[in-house]
């Protein structure tokens, strides 16, 4: 059996964009290509590699050894090539960082200079946003900060550290309202990421039952530093990672509430595909991120136990 490149990049792009039609746009070929080259390629190994279920497809086991075989052996090419292209140049490898859009901000972009000034032949872009999964999976990110918890086959992921929360309140709006417990905040306007208020998710699993307020009032802005400034102008009652209102709490102008309240926390880790986990880029990369010192950030951010 000989493998074909172009058969196996149409078979690798197909399994990323979960469609045909998909990969071929990015392949820029007709949509009967890619499935042709599929199934010659099922064809030369003698084996099913995609089974359907009407319009859908999924990988047999063949499928997905040849796919994660597939993503070595493609980033490794794509790789050699940069390094080919890039030669005489001080910039011999890129790469694209990716993490929350607060954490991202605020934190990260800070703690990465030391090490763009101890790699210059290294050149990273970053990426913030609220959804790194999609990007990451395509290869549109190298590696992923991020404080949800995810689970998928071909990544793997590395704790880094935790993530504490805080209720935060104009000092005014707390006194106007006499906020005393969680319940007292069911008729009042909490500020939300989302209109749900599953944002709220840390505090309200961290009570019992009959303690959870039903909030009523759920103000939507999809921002952290939104939730603060509006906080702080007295719009509403906030929940954040405790790390981006230090400044404000130490300040007064904000205060937190419910400070004793044992809030569940989250942690931050490090997501990369297995297939680039031994990249000498990503290793560089994930080591530096190993090594950050949150300690400026007292308890609010801390080890993982």
């Amino acid at each position: 059996m000989e493998l074909d490149l172009n058969q196996l990049r149409a078979f690798m792009e197909a399994v990323r964009a979960e469609s045909y039609t998909l990969a071929a746009r990015k392949l820029h070929v007709s949509q009967s290509a890619v499935s042709h080259a599929i199934r010659k390629l099922e064809t030369s190994a003698d084996k099913r590699l995609v089974a359907w279920r009407g319009r859908r497809f999924s990988l047999t086991e063949d499928g997905r050894a040849l796919y994660e075989t597939c993503e070595r052996v493609f980033f490794e090419l794509d790789d050699a090539q940069k390094r080919l292209t890039s030669k005489g140049s001080k910039t011999a490898h890129r790469a694209v960082l990716g993490a929350t859009v607060e954490f991202g901000t605020t934190v990260l972009i800070r703690k990465m200079t030391p090490f763009l000034r101890a790699h210059p032949e290294i050149h990273v872009d970053f990426l913030f946003s609220h959804d790194l999964i999609p990007p990451l999976l395509h290869d549109e990110v190298d590696l992923a900060v991020d404080c949800r918890l995810h689970r998928h086959p071909s990544m793997e992921r590395i704790d880094l550290f935790r993530e504490k929360y805080a209720v935060i309140v104009a000092p005014a709006f707390a006194r106007k309202h006499k906020i005393r417990k969680p319940r007292d905040l069911a008729d009042l306007p909490v500020l939300s990421l989302d209109a749900d208020a599953e944002w709220w998710g840390n505090l309200l699993r961290a009570l019992p039952a009959a303690e959870r307020p039903a909030f009523r009032r759920v103000v939507a802005v999809n921002h952290i530093r939104g939730i603060i400034n509006a906080a702080i102008d007295g719009l509403g009652v906030g929940f954040v990672p405790k790390y981006t209102v230090l400044g404000e709490l130490g300040g007064k102008n904000l205060v937190e509430l419910f400070g004793d309240l044992p809030l569940l926390e989250d942690t931050f880790r490090v997501y990369q595909k297995r297939s680039r986990a031994a990249s000498e880029v990503n290793r560089l990369l994930t080591a530096h991120l190993l090594a950050i010192d949150t300690s400026e950030f007292g308890d609010a951010m801390g080890s993982v136990s």
